[in-house]
């Protein structure tokens, strides 16, 4: 039980810190870590798993997400170890730090940032309704 929501938690947090709601994410995060009270040091650790998402190739980002999450994994496994009542918490933090996204066939909702990449010849194409902002998709890139 303590493993899967640590790994639950941990998948979460990877996903959520290349949302627009990042900023949120690290909050929550640091007030559990600081059983209520921010953590500055955990606090700058979801920044430091954003940094890394962020300057990943493409071809390495699936790697770096698994590294990443595994390395939350431990952290909320210790946590939990460590203040078994983070159990009942945690659930919650990751419902709310989960980004909002349904799939089905051939197709994604989200509430956030979606990436549609293709591979060996395929192809890859997003259909956009509402409002759309456009800007640079890395830190430090300009658009052309």
């Amino acid at each position: 039980m303590v493993v899967a929501l640590a790994a639950m938690a941990a998948a979460a947090l990877v996903q959520a810190v290349v949302t627009d709601g990042w900023e949120g994410v690290r909050h929550k995060i640091a007030r559990l870590f600081g059983r209520g009270q921010p953590d500055a040091a955990i606090e700058r650790r979801p920044d430091a798993t954003r940094d890394q998402l962020t300057a990943a190739t493409p071809g390495d980002l699936a790697t770096v997400q698994a590294d990443l999450a595994a390395q939350w994994e431990t952290r909320f496994a210790d946590l939990l170890a460590e203040h078994p009542d983070g159990g009942a918490e945690l659930p919650t933090l990751v419902k709310d730090i989960k980004p909002n996204v349904t799939a089905g066939d051939y197709s994604v909702a989200a509430g956030g940032n979606v990436t549609a990449t293709a591979k060996s010849g395929g192809v890859a194409a997003n259909l956009i309704r509402g409002d759309v902002h456009a800007g640079p998709t890395r830190p430090g890139l300009e658009s052309s």
